[in-house]
């Protein structure tokens, strides 16, 4: 294990490992007290492996790391291993190779932060020639630090260049890191408008160098003659271009995680300024995670060149808080850094920290919002990208009108809902409920056709608006009157039915209205999981809409993407294929080119793609599909409000939990979580949703106790909410059935189990997706309680409904098979087991039911028979594995326990003790 002492950046870095010393300052080695002489690339190689100590670098990453970008012959690492063997003498045993892997230090190896030494700085002056760049001369310094200068050169021409030259093998590192970084952004089409990057390089001498086009003024200096001149709009433009630039390296896998004022620099060759971010020495290659490790680093203090005070821009000013302390770098990092320039800029201060109460300085709300969400100390919690950290910048002006437009609805609704209070003496659950109606479809899908951009639209737009809400107070919530609805117990969903078929009636010569209003019950219906019903407002609204001659309009098309989601939704025969159908109709009216359709149909297209590859197929799919959905709506804001967005970011999270990743999903509910608690409340439907895609998460990281205490909170919120039968409820319900059982707490899942199947059962039938898995699920903690006929009884009976259903090779049905194994081999029928287990597509079942170690169910089951037949061998291949899964204390409570068992039986077995059992 490597050991470090010592925290300051100001300071060289002694290697010791048994008799071998390495001085990183001067490139020093020592042997048993004796100085070698070494070449650079053997020291280099031993610096890379010390930097690695206890770990095995790969041979690849060792030539990544001292060959950086360069082909080099297949003999030049084993050439410059066998050389620093050399030089290591009678210690060359501390490299050590690994047979097919590559090499790593043998021993412990021990680093000391020692002050530094009093050694002059790079001894350049200005007219020097720059070594080993025939025709440039020096002209100024730029920056001087430690270990390195940056200086300006000028050519015999007058051309000017920036060089950057490195002293020690430290920031050696950090010019061959910044020389990748450069090589991977040169691949942007626009790389030279966003990046300056390395144009020439020498990094077989000391000092090494690197070498750069002159990109212009950094942004702190040319803030302070230029800034007074530029107003907020300019300001935040500026920081707009760096978020983009970042965002585009982003996009090919480079981390900055350097950026403050000093590495933007601006130009003026435009005529306005343009942003360029430099200084990739401390950035990381995503696709290469292990870079940082490859470096320790420490915070500088740069002096600034006329010796007076240090700068922030040189300080650990901006680095986010995760990279202060033991944080893994990501994207959220460079987003910290970039809000903080962005506050900056802003109030006019570049030396203005984010202190408390920093919101005072900032006088427009969803401004303020940005930077608190860029700098969030959660990295959750902040952008999930630059470029949606840009859009957001350069939509303000439209997400200020839509602000407004917001407000003004809101206004609007509460007007509607005093009027409707006053005319009538209604129920408790009327006033509330009819509300709710009116902000929660009518306020969302009433001002979203009233928006019409046409302005010869606007008239009628607004007839149709008053005639829609004339419905909605007269015919729906008067049916809150019991003179009305002959009905004192009435509920809201009752009187929603009751009031449908006035549509046909009122709307008859306006079937435009009645197209709005039957989408509008339809997703009512939905919300209320009565399939049924809103599969017919779908089909009379598609039918309206045909009527108005408004069958290919975009409201129109909409609706048939949002018919499609609710049948993949429903979980019910056939309704996955329905789902593709309307899809397939609806993606042939549209243009073949995605760029080309309107950006609000593709935004549903995507949802609905979503929502079927979620119910029927790919989930890898779903979850990109759900991923575009939300990025696109996240781009329109005057179009999908923020509870909408949110929306679509919870389906691409829960598709992380159904492909297994709780931990990503986690942190995704969480952020999500927080921004809706806030705009809706604690109890909304939506937040409660969240709720439970949290335990399920916690459920999907084996953390059962978390999930079942989260899945109990939320339990009676949803019952209270949304009724004792939602599909809300069904799924808590699911998710607890699944904690308790992975605990052992049978009993307590059987429980749960009876009361999910039974609702099912009563409304979606026994064909039913979540009726079969139900079932299952029930009758696998039944085979554990266990109450063995009753299992295998409910397993056969789940079993056969799928094969009618979805048939055998659905995902379902291979793994409610494997629960039927399961419970067979429980009641000793092996025989019948086998052939229920022979064929399952083990990477179809781990996808439905979120767990990529599924498969070692089928091992498990395997081994088991095996053992029981005293086929020891095959046993043993078994149970090696389901090790990963099943071998934890951690793991399924049943499982491990059978692992446990099974394997001291084969252990036995191997030492001549047992022949063959059944116990």
């Amino acid at each position: 294990m490597s050991r470090k002492s010592g925290n300051s950046g100001h300071g060289r870095l002694i290697w010791n490992v048994g008799t071998v010393s390495v001085d990183e300052s001067d490139w020093r080695l020592r042997v048993a007290g004796r100085e070698v002489d070494i070449e650079q690339k053997p020291m280099e190689l031993l610096l890379a492996l010390l930097h690695r100590a206890g770990e095995v670098v790969t041979k690849d990453e060792l030539l990544d790391l001292v060959w950086p970008g360069v082909t080099v012959v297949p003999a030049s690492l084993p050439t410059a291993i066998a050389k620093l063997r050399r030089a290591l003498g009678e210690a060359a045993a501390i490299v050590e190779t690994v047979p097919r892997l590559g090499y790593r230090i043998a021993g412990d190896a021990d680093v000391q932060l020692t002050e530094a030494s009093d050694r002059p700085l790079i001894g350049f002056a200005p007219g020097d020639h720059v070594p080993g760049a025939s025709g440039w001369q020096l002209d100024r310094v730029l920056a001087r630090g430690d270990a390195d200068d940056v200086w300006l050169a000028r050519s015999e021409a007058g051309e000017t260049r920036v060089f950057k030259f490195a002293e020690t093998p430290g920031r050696l590192r950090q010019l061959k890191r910044e020389a990748r970084a450069g090589q991977v952004l040169a691949a942007i089409g626009d790389g030279p408008a966003r990046f300056v990057v390395p144009v020439a390089q020498a990094f077989d001498r000391v000092p090494a160098w690197l070498a750069f086009s002159d990109g212009g003024t950094d942004l702190g200096q040319w803030f302070v003659k230029y800034g007074a001149g530029i107003g907020r709009t300019g300001r935040i433009a500026l920081v707009e271009q760096a978020v983009r630039a970042v965002g585009a390296a982003h996009a090919l896998g480079v981390l900055h995680l350097d950026l403050k004022p000093s590495n933007l620099l601006v130009s003026m060759q435009t005529g306005s300024p343009d942003i360029r971010v430099i200084d990739f020495g401390s950035s990381v290659l995503l696709d290469h995670p292990r870079l940082r490790a490859a470096a320790v680093t420490g915070m500088t203090m740069t002096e600034s060149p006329d010796g007076g005070a240090p700068s922030p821009a040189g300080t650990p000013f901006y680095l986010a808080p995760e990279l202060i302390g033991d944080g893994a770098p990501s994207v959220a990092s460079d987003i910290y850094a970039l809000g903080l320039i962005l506050f900056q800029l802003v109030v006019g201060d570049l030396h203005r920290p984010l202190t408390p109460g920093w919101e005072a300085a900032i006088d427009d709300q969803l401004l303020s919002d940005d930077i608190a969400r860029a700098c969030a100390l959660d990295p959750a919690d902040r952008f999930v990208s630059a470029d949606l950290f840009a859009d957001n910048l350069a939509a303000l002006d439209t997400r200020r009108a839509e602000a407004e437009r917001v407000a003004a609805e809101q206004r609007e609704a509460d007007r509607i809902r005093r009027e409707a209070e006053r005319a009538r003496a209604r129920r408790p659950w009327v006033i509330a409920a009819g509300a709710a109606l009116i902000l929660g479809t009518a306020g969302t899908t009433v001002a979203a056709w009233q928006a019409a951009h046409e302005r010869d639209e606007a008239q009628r737009q607004t007839a149709i608006a008053t005639a829609i809400n004339g419905f909605l107070t007269d015919d729906l919530l008067a049916r809150g009157d019991p003179s009305k609805s002959g009905n004192a117990g009435e509920t809201l969903i009752d009187a929603t039915r009751r009031a449908e078929p006035e549509i046909a009636r009122r709307f008859g010569d306006a079937p435009l209205v009645a197209a709005r209003l039957y989408h509008t019950l339809a997703r009512v219906y939905v919300q209320q999981s009565d399939w049924t019903a809103a599969r017919r407002a779908y089909a009379e609204a598609d039918t309206a809409y045909a009527r108005a001659g408004a069958a290919d309009s975009k409201a129109a098309a909409i609706a048939r993407l949002q018919h499609a989601s609710m049948e993949a939704l429903s979980y019910t025969q056939g309704s996955v294929e329905r789902a593709r159908q309307i899809i397939a109709r609806e993606r042939s009216r549209l243009p073949r080119d995605e760029n080309r359709i309107d950006p609000e149909e593709r935004v549903w297209l995507a949802s609905a793609r979503g929502m079927a590859e979620l119910a029927g197929g790919d989930v890898h799919v779903s979850r990109d599909q759900f991923g575009l959905a939300a990025r696109l709506a996240d781009t329109m804001p005057a179009v999908f409000d923020a509870r909408a967005r949110n929306d679509f970011h919870q389906r691409h999270a829960f598709t992380l939990i159904r492909l297994g990743d709780g931990k990503g999903a986690e942190a995704e509910i969480r952020h999500l979580l927080a921004a809706q608690t806030r705009l809706l409340g604690p109890t909304n439907p939506d937040v409660l949703l969240l709720r439970m895609n949290l335990g399920q998460a916690y459920l999907y990281q084996r953390r059962f106790a978390d999930a079942i205490a989260t899945l109990s909170a939320v339990l009676p919120l949803m019952r209270q909410q949304l009724g004792q039968d939602h599909r809300l409820v069904q799924q808590t319900l699911a998710a607890r059935v699944e904690a308790y059982g992975d605990l052992g707490d049978y009993r307590a899942s059987i429980a749960d189990g009876r009361t999910l199947y039974a609702i099912a059962l009563r409304h979606q039938g026994l064909h039913a997706f979540r009726t079969i898995g139900a079932l299952a699920d029930m009758a696998t903690s039944e085979c554990r309680a266990p109450d063995i006929a009753s299992g295998v009884a409910d397993a056969r009976k789940a079993y056969r409904a799928s094969l009618e259903a979805f048939g055998a090779k659905a995902a379902l049905t291979q793994g409610v098979a494997t629960s039927l194994a399961q419970c067979l081999i429980e009641a000793g029928q092996d025989a019948a087991a086998a052939p229920l287990i022979a064929h399952v597509d083990r990477k179809a079942v781990a996808e439905l039911a979120s767990d990529p170690n599924w498969g070692a169910n089928i091992d498990l089951a395997e081994a088991e028979i095996a053992v029981h037949a005293g086929r020891w061998t095959d046993a043993a291949g078994s149970l090696r594995a389901a090790t990963l899964a099943y071998a934890s204390p951690q793991a399924d409570f049943f499982q491990h326990r059978k692992f446990e068992k099974l394997s001291a039986l084969v252990n036995r077995a191997a030492s001549g003790n047992v022949a063959k059992s059944r116990d």
